[in-house]
């Protein structure tokens, strides 16, 4: 604090200003450091403070195997890419293959029992790789559908195919079908065979052209539509 000296007191006479101490001074201070000492200050301490995070730790699993090199890493994802998607892979050769079977099987069925041209009806193909007929249809007309699918070699064997190229080829693959969780446990949950063959058929130019039954570019875009409604994304 800044003392004005203007403002105290002048000594008169030019006279020496002395300060007396209090009379007894030690005495004095013994004293107060004695009630200092008996005056106990109780209070109580903080909390100890909690040494465990309780916060949940949430662990997920990469899909990337961090084991492999960026060369093996470019070169998986290059296969993948050709198998999954281009017209001379295994998963839209499968495709390929399917339709011819399918067409007969559907004729024949339209024949035997041709109410079922106008429902609702769709093929999976479950763990054990035995075709299932889905869809708004009574428990009868499931058992027909089912015998007729699963009697049809050509059929089975070409879904087998797709299904365990697709799961083969989805691993190093993560910007297209790879962003969505499919295992062999929910497959049967997510593709429609027949809904991927009726999308996917060639018209006559495209046929005439590439020498192809089915688009393989109509193919891509049902497969990701299927997946973007019945898979859950990564």
């Amino acid at each position: 604090m800044k003392v004005i000296s203007e403002n105290l007191p002048q000594p008169l006479n030019n006279q020496n200003v002395t300060f007396e101490s209090p009379k007894d001074g030690e005495a004095l201070l013994n004293t107060e450091l004695k009630k200092l000492a008996d005056d106990i200050y109780h209070k109580s301490g903080p909390p100890e403070l909690d040494q465990t995070y309780s916060k949940p730790l949430t662990m997920t699993v990469s899909k990337i195997d961090m084991t492999k090199t960026v060369d093996d890493f470019m070169y998986e994802l290059g296969i993948a890419t050709g198998e999954l998607y281009m017209p001379g892979g295994s998963v839209p050769k499968s495709v390929e293959k399917m339709l011819s079977p399918y067409d007969a099987l559907l004729s024949d069925i339209n024949n035997q029992a041709p109410s079922l041209a106008y429902k609702n009806w769709g093929i999976s193909i479950n763990q054990s790789g035995t075709l299932e007929a889905t869809g708004s249809i009574t428990d009868l007309e499931k058992e027909y559908l089912e015998e007729k699918l699963n009697g049809s070699a050509e059929l089975v064997s070409a879904i087998k195919d797709f299904k365990s190229n697709y799961l083969k080829y989805i691993g190093p693959e993560s910007r297209g079908y790879g962003r969505y969780d499919v295992t062999n446990d929910n497959f049967a949950d997510v593709f429609d065979f027949r809904e991927m063959l009726e999308s996917s058929r060639s018209n006559d130019d495209f046929k005439r052209t590439w020498e192809y039954e089915t688009n393989w570019l109509k193919l891509t875009d049902n497969i990701l539509s299927q997946l973007k409604c019945s898979a859950a994304r990564y």
